[in-house]
């Protein structure tokens, strides 16, 4: 299996507390990851480290249920996931960090390839599949900007 990893940053204009409050409902991200729908929590409990979060993903024009798992959950500032069943193999850590009156969000994403040809795109196209992988990251944490920056409580 080979991996590929990218990460992606943006300051979106609104307090760590309010940012953190919208990206750590884990169901909001039907509303600014591209492909996912569906999400709910498995069980019940407060949100933390273990938490289950299903949902569909579309990827290659196809749909597929996914099962991610948290596995770090630090109050305020981290939210780290894995993906254990779904089209791919993925790990993923959102970061918040204040910048002044806003907030620093920062993605970090490693991907493993999910069959023998996405391995050879993974090793032949390394740079031009990392920067797909970056813009894509970029666009979702800007429609996170648009969606926070515009309500007033979210």
């Amino acid at each position: 299996m080979v991996s590929m990893s990218a990460s992606a940053q943006i300051t979106i204009e609104r307090d760590p507390a309010e940012v953190w409050t919208y990206v750590s409902d884990v169901t909001n991200q039907d509303h600014w990851v591209d492909g996912m729908s569906e999400s709910e929590v498995v069980g019940d409990g407060p949100i933390g480290r273990g938490t289950q979060i299903k949902g569909v993903y579309t990827y290659g024009g196809g749909s597929a249920p996914t099962l991610m798992t948290i596995t770090e959950f630090r109050e305020g500032r981290l939210l780290a996931i894995e993906a254990s069943e779904g089209p791919f193999p993925f790990t993923a850590c959102l970061t918040l960090e204040r910048s002044g009156p806003a907030t620093t969000v920062t993605n970090a994403m490693t991907a493993d390839s999910d069959h023998i040809v996405t391995s050879i795109m993974f090793t032949l196209l390394r740079p031009l599949m990392r920067a797909m992988m970056t813009r894509q990251m970029n666009k979702e944490l800007g429609q996170l900007k648009t969606i926070l920056e515009a309500n007033q409580s979210p």
